[in-house]
């Protein structure tokens, strides 16, 4: 640390790292190191050009809980239609739709101009929200609705943290391969308070809008298309959001969401083979799975796990990710324990997903459990399912199957259905059930 401090006020004084008492400069040394620092120009004159054309279009959108001043989140937004009308996302603003009575929304645009922010219209699948500024009403920027393409320069503005209007640069890598929901990898940096800032092309053009990256990894961030943002400015026209039934709509469009995951996922699921017991596969392209095991030839029970994700839950509220499909398999097998003990153990089998969310918002689980003979043996299933409070119609679904035909070798598989209309995540269960099967 010591030497690093030591070298910055080299530079600060002008000779390089290490140099000794000031000496006469013959011009040669001195204009080596004046060539070896890039001048001001050399930084990216489009990323600038860029800035200043989307800076009046700009507003940061604050969030206040109850009368405090002190801010209790921020995002940002962009001018998509004349009369004020701007684009976030969904879970900048979705603490003020669900909770309006302790949350006010409001703008900061760059000019220090202030002001309301009322919500028109929301898409919560695609984590798109319409807003109005009052008495803010800019030129919009121009919309590019066609795919991005993979390997154009790309660049993202938003009001990162709380150091203003700031752009990055990257590139568009096109649309995310195997995803349920679309969205466009930005090889830039996306940092907290960016999300509902435009991703844009070096015409200006929004390609997306600003919405997650990855804490561990560098330079993995995503936009959503923006032709799901041409999408609800359309629907906003001929059917505003009504606040007051703003619940209702964040329902329909839950179930709408889960409709469409389990059409795709179909009626008859792929298998793969553990030891006999043939188990639910990759489902679908977007479903990713993960094998593991531990290797250690000691252990008194051998546990092979397949955990699969869908990774289609959407973002609701704190806590609260609906719309999501994971399932967990755990083969066991035992060359030293008796039968009782080795059935102890895979009743001690924990599910890895699906107890998590508020009680305020979370009904407890209601769960049947019955032994039911599936394809070829017998198993112990407990099937339950918890309500949302205040989304009518909206449940999570807990599966737990456990074998019972094995004294040696068994498997305990766990699913978990979020955010989905009660007969749909039963027959889904049934569905996931009637794929297992025992060939010995």
């Amino acid at each position: 640390m010591l030497v690093l401090g030591a070298a910055c006020v080299a530079h600060a004084q002008g000779r390089p790292p290490g140099a000794g008492p000031d000496v006469p400069d013959t011009g040669g040394e001195a204009e080596a190191l004046r060539q070896a620092v890039p001048p001001a120009a050399a930084a990216s004159t489009t990323a600038r050009g860029i800035l200043d054309r989307v800076r009046p279009a700009m507003i940061q959108i604050k969030g206040f809980f109850g009368t405090n001043t002190a801010e209790a989140f921020h995002g940002s937004g962009f001018a998509v239609a004349r009369g004020g009308v701007f684009i976030t996302n969904w879970h900048v603003v979705s603490d003020a739709v669900l909770y309006p009575e302790k949350y006010r929304l409001e703008y900061r645009a760059p000019t220090g101009a202030t002001g309301r922010v009322t919500v028109r219209a929301i898409d919560v699948r695609h984590d798109l929200a319409l807003v109005e500024a009052h008495g803010f009403a800019p030129a919009s920027l121009s919309l590019r609705p066609d795919v991005a393409i993979k390997g154009e320069r790309a660049y993202s503005v938003g009001f990162p943290l709380d150091v203003g209007l700031t752009i990055t640069e990257g590139v568009s890598n096109g649309r995310v391969e195997d995803s349920f929901e679309p969205r466009v990898h930005y090889s830039g940096a996306l940092n907290p308070g960016m999300s509902g800032g435009p991703g844009l092309d070096s015409s200006a053009n929004v390609i997306g809008v600003n919405v997650a990256g990855y804490r561990a990894s560098q330079l993995v961030a995503f936009l959503v298309p923006v032709e799901h943002a041409v999408a609800l400015l359309a629907r906003a026209e001929k059917s505003p959001l009504d606040a007051r039934r703003a619940r209702d709509e964040i329902a329909s469009q839950l179930r709408a969401h889960s409709e469409a995951l389990l059409t795709a996922l179909g009626s008859k699921l792929p298998t793969q083979s553990h030891h006999g017991y043939e188990l639910p596969a990759k489902l679908a392209p977007f479903v990713e799975c993960r094998a593991a095991g531990d290797p250690a030839p000691d252990q008194p029970v051998h546990v092979e796990r397949v955990t699969c994700d869908a990774k289609s839950s959407v973002y609701l509220g704190r806590n609260m990710y609906p719309g999501g499909l994971t399932f967990q398999h755990q083969v066991m097998r035992t060359y030293t324990l008796d039968a009782w003990r080795f059935a102890n153990r895979m009743q001690e089998a924990k599910a890895p997903h699906g107890t998590f969310g508020p009680a305020r918002q979370l009904a407890p689980f209601a769960c049947k459990q019955n032994n039911v003979e599936l394809n070829g043996f017998t198993a112990n299933a407990t099937v339950c399912l918890r309500a949302y409070r205040k989304l009518d119609g909206i449940y999570d679904l807990n599966v737990r199957v456990v074998s019972k035909n094995g004294l040696k070798q068994g498997f305990v598989s766990s699913l978990s259905l979020t955010g989905v209309a009660a007969d749909r995540a039963l027959a889904f269960a049934r569905t996931y059930l009637d794929a297992m099967q025992w060939k010995p």
